[in-house]
């Protein structure tokens, strides 16, 4: 997981769901330089690949940051999955280097700083950057659906925990 020279780095975080994905693009932990969301027509991986593909040439990123789909926590369904493995090829023909990260080890990170489900997660992303604060949806019902804008404060998350990761001492 280590990789050498990125904790100030360019890095682009996707995070796709079934119409769409959120990106967030960060230079180092500290600076989130853009974010948002885009659609796709569902059960349709093209348009996601071509966005990502755009935002990899227009942002030229060291790194870009998925969720872990081998994950055995990796509660994805199965076409996600494939789209997460899809674009960690179209970042390696970009010469990106694609690095996974457990929705367990988001969790984790999180915990410390008692923020527990999804929501107090994206409330404190929203705090460390205030520029998401009219981007945080409302507090998920039990009958409503995800919100689409959700999906750049995972994107944020899988970010931050990779910084997070890099700055970990290594186990020996």
């Amino acid at each position: 997981m280590r990789a050498p020279n990125l904790a100030e780095s360019r890095i682009v975080a996707v995070h796709p769901t079934s119409r769409g994905f959120g990106f967030a693009v960060f230079e180092g932990p500290g600076r989130l330089i853009d974010w948002g969301t885009r659609t796709a027509p569902p059960d349709r991986d093209a348009p996601t690949l071509d966005g990502v593909g755009s935002l990899i040439a227009l942002y030229q990123p060291a790194a870009m940051i998925v969720e872990d789909p081998a994950a055995p926590t990796c509660r994805r369904c199965p076409r996600v999955k494939a789209l997460i493995g899809s674009l960690c090829d179209l970042a390696g023909r970009s010469r990106v280097r694609a690095f996974p990260v457990a929705r367990t080890e988001v969790t984790r990170l999180f915990a410390r700083g008692q923020a527990a489900t999804k929501h107090e997660i994206a409330r404190t992303i929203a705090e460390h950057f205030p520029e998401l604060e009219p981007r945080l949806p409302p507090r998920r019902k039990p009958w409503m659906s995800q919100d689409e804008r959700m999906s750049i404060f995972d994107a944020v998350a899988f970010g931050l925990t990779f910084f997070y990761l890099q700055d970990e001492p290594q186990e020996d």
